[in-house]
């Protein structure tokens, strides 16, 4: 029913691999939810040991984004928590006004 699709990615293992890896599943997710995913900006600063993507949308998906109660940006902010343990990183994501 499906096809196996597998894809390899070279990893080298160093920091700003693991964080543009983490950089391009927030974009990826976000672009998903929105109406205009052109208009998805992603930038990562650092507040101490914590990384922090931060996301801007136009004004009409901030809603997409956000979620009922926070539901969405919770999940988002949850795969993205997950993903950076993974690889022993703190990272959450703001979703910018």
């Amino acid at each position: 029913m499906f096809e196996d699709e597998t894809k390899t990615v070279e990893s080298t293992g160093g920091v700003d691999n693991i964080e543009s890896s983490l950089q391009e599943l927030v974009e990826y997710v976000a672009r998903g939810l929105v109406t205009s995913p052109d208009d998805v900006q992603v930038t990562q600063t650092q507040k101490g040991d914590m990384i922090v993507y931060e996301v801007r949308v136009a004004d009409e998906d901030k809603g997409r984004v956000i979620g009922k109660n926070g539901r969405t940006a919770k999940a988002l902010r949850a795969i993205i928590g997950a993903a950076a343990t993974k690889n022993e990183k703190k990272a959450t994501v703001e979703i910018i006004d």
